[in-house]
């Protein structure tokens, strides 16, 4: 006999974090199946959709002979979730998978033979980054919102830049109409360029906390990245990365007004732009000397409304009025977990410099 016992929780949740990694769209490519292997007293899943590959390690509590098949990922993840909590025996028998539980359910699944995956990694083949794990899921959380997943004029724009350059570690992401960025020194010493599509991005903050370790495999005779490896205990998640230019970030950081910033509460600015959101998405904002000023640009019906902040730090005396799309300026105050906003602008025409103490923002004004 060639069977396992395993918990139905563990299973169950390992296939489910596996199915960002599952071709469903044609069901009878291999991408389509999770395969399952036992190797000495472990389970081994893996899957890949041509993006992305994991690789998912489990202790049964029982093992007799060996199990070796791929099964299609959907369905048994299905079938994994109609069942109750007590533990599940997988058994190979000739062309089907059974799986059991408290002697009464049975379920029989095809399975096929297990293929070489046209997307597969080792990290022990790849170069392991030192970085400060929390830093980096925390940069992601707090810029993701700049980046584009249905970008198509510049596939670049579809993913979050992480770029070490002269010991600067820069992690950049913008939509063409915002970027946000946060910079810092590293001790890595070799250059390297990466586009993390947002998708592996919203997987790897799904599937990781801060104990993971981080591999990368170079192009051939580039410094840019073919792909990288998320590895803890339990899983290995790869994902291919985005081969393409990304927007040159430094020129546009490069003009920020040498000025002394407008500070303001991030909770007085959230509610007044929480307020004029409710009639409108684009508001005409004017900076005062001691306060702001927020306008309806194009209110529902013909419906309007003036929100004034007073009392904010203000070194100009000249007041300046541009126009702004509310959810940019919601999504990056929002992303902060500090209380004060510092602000930078000295021309209605040019980019609004955002600064937090845990990252900065640029966004691009409207035209009034």
């Amino acid at each position: 006999m060639n069977a396992i016992s395993i918990t139905k929780n563990a299973i169950d949740q390992a296939i489910t974090n596996m199915q960002c990694a599952i071709n469903k769209k044609n069901t009878i490519d291999i991408t389509a199946n999770i395969s399952l292997e036992t190797i000495d007293d472990k389970l081994i899943l893996k899957a890949t959709d041509h993006e992305i590959y994991m690789r998912t390690t489990l202790k049964p509590e029982t093992i007799q002979g060996k199990i070796k098949c791929a099964i299609n990922g959907e369905l048994i993840s299905n079938v994994m979730k109609a069942l109750n909590d007590s533990d599940v025996i997988l058994e190979e028998e000739n062309d089907m998978l059974l799986i059991k539980q408290n002697n009464s359910s049975v379920f029989k699944l095809p399975i096929f033979e297990i293929n070489d995956f046209p997307f597969s990694q080792n990290y022990q083949e790849m170069q392991q980054i030192d970085i400060d794990n929390n830093f980096l899921l925390q940069s992601i959380k707090k810029i993701m919102h700049c980046c584009n997943e249905r970008e198509t004029f510049n596939i670049a724009m579809q993913g979050i830049l992480f770029e070490v350059k002269n010991k600067i570690l820069s992690i950049v992401a913008t939509d063409s109409k915002r970027l946000g960025y946060i910079q810092q020194n590293t001790e890595i010493i070799k250059d390297f360029v990466s586009i993390i599509p947002k998708k592996t991005i919203h997987e790897i903050l799904k599937l990781f906390n801060v104990e993971f370790e981080v591999y990368i495999k170079h192009m051939p005779e580039s410094n840019k990245i073919e792909s990288i490896g998320f590895i803890n205990q339990d899983i290995e998640f790869y994902a291919k990365l985005i081969n393409a230019n990304f927007p040159d970030f430094t020129s546009i950081i490069a003009n920020k007004p040498q000025i002394p910033p407008l500070k303001i509460n991030k909770e007085k600015l959230l509610k007044a732009i929480n307020q004029i959101n409710a009639i409108c998405q684009r508001t005409k904002v004017t900076f005062e000397n001691d306060k702001i000023i927020f306008e309806t640009l194009e209110g529902i019906n013909g419906a309007s409304a003036s929100i004034t902040i007073k009392d904010i730090e203000n070194h100009k005396t000249e007041s300046i009025t541009l126009g702004i799309v509310n959810k940019h300026l919601l999504e990056c105050i929002a992303s902060t977990k500090y209380d004060e906003i510092e602000i930078l602008i000295d021309d209605p025409h040019k980019p609004i410099f955002v600064i937090t103490k845990d990252f900065e923002e640029i966004i691009m004004p409207q035209i009034l």
